[in-house]
């Protein structure tokens, strides 16, 4: 199957917003316009991100909808790498031993196990006749529980299936869609207007569990009946700005494009030099506090290290991370050349 050029422009401008993301979110309280800005990108890069991934999950013709062998190689194995990779640079930062629980995701982890789980329940999805509602209803009810465990991202797998459902009931038109001129003009506005409200909301969302899902209404100290308005209206505002988003991109191959197909190895690997950054103490300097020197300064730094660790000779280097050589424990060798 051709590679089409909106779809890696997509992956990677999103994956290089999570990066900008993740780079400004230390200065989420410091200033009102940084963290409108982070929250606003947090509320749609992410979700791009996934429901793409539930796009090219869906079942295809001579393709099982659940392959063990791409499974293995592309998730578990990466997944295992970098948990114990994440947790080894964690306690060498925090300067303490301890055991590391491979059911724990640390830090970016959490993304692997939990489109791992996506990926397995596909069958479901696929079996139910309207099943974007009912993934909604779950991550909905998920907010009643008291706490959501550490173990296999529970808030995150919970709150962020309807993304990966949404991924699995799109089709080609609806992205046709987004590609008329009447919605394109309009696309801005949308973004605009997520801006607008994230920036009136800003004091309530401090607490990132709002955006990253990690928490119920409980751990959030709120009742939930406004738990569940706020999910609500944050997953309506996500919707436009991530519609809004999609709508904005070039669906023509550019100078960049190419770089959408390392859109893994950008998400798994920027989290090692953003420790390295939080070490540094480089997030104390006032200079870099404010709007006008915070979003530009970290943001051109941030897609700098997007650009980075997406180009081929990167790839290459970083592969027996990203893609372990396990082809001896498949019954299926050339599983790892195939697209996640």
């Amino acid at each position: 199957m051709d590679r089409q050029p909106l779809f890696d422009n997509a992956k990677f401008a999103a994956v290089a917003l999570v990066v900008c993301a993740h780079t400004w979110m230390p200065l989420l309280a410091a200033d009102r316009l940084v963290g409108a800005v982070v929250l606003t990108v947090a509320a749609f890069a992410m979700p791009v991100f996934i429901t793409l991934c539930g796009y090219f999950a869906r079942p295809r013709p001579g393709r099982p909808q659940v392959d063990g062998a791409r499974l293995i190689a592309q998730l578990v194995v990466p997944y295992l790498v970098f948990q114990v990779l994440y947790n080894v640079v964690g306690m060498a930062l925090e300067r303490k031993l301890e055991p590391i629980p491979l059911l724990e995701p640390r830090w970016l982890t959490w993304f692997l196990l939990s489109l791992l789980l996506w990926r397995l329940s596909v069958p479901l999805w696929t079996a139910l006749r309207h099943p974007l509602p009912v993934a909604v209803l779950i991550a909905l009810g998920s907010g009643a529980l008291h706490a959501f465990p550490a173990e296999l991202a529970l808030g995150r797998t919970l709150g962020f299936l309807p993304w990966f459902v949404l991924g699995l009931v799109l089709r080609p038109g609806h992205f046709e869609l987004l590609r008329r001129q009447a919605v394109r003009r309009l696309a801005p506005f949308g973004l605009l207007l997520t801006l607008a409200a994230v920036w009136a909301a800003h004091p309530f969302l401090l607490d990132s569990g709002w955006l990253e899902y990690t928490g119920t209404a409980a751990q959030l100290k709120v009742g939930y009946p406004v738990w569940l308005a706020v999910r609500v209206v944050l997953g309506l505002l996500s919707l436009l700005a991530a519609a809004s988003f999609l709508a904005l991109l070039p669906d023509r191959r550019l100078g960049w494009t190419s770089l959408g197909a390392a859109s893994l190895y950008v998400y798994l690997l920027h989290g090692l030099p953003l420790k390295a950054l939080q070490a540094s103490g480089v997030y104390h300097a006032r200079v870099l506090r404010h709007a006008w020197t915070a979003l530009p300064l970290y943001g051109a730094f941030a897609l700098a290290l997007a650009v980075l660790l997406a180009l081929p000779v990167t790839v290459r280097l970083t592969r027996p991370l990203v893609q372990p050589p396990v082809e001896r424990l498949l019954r299926q060798p050339g599983v790892l050349h195939r697209e996640a």
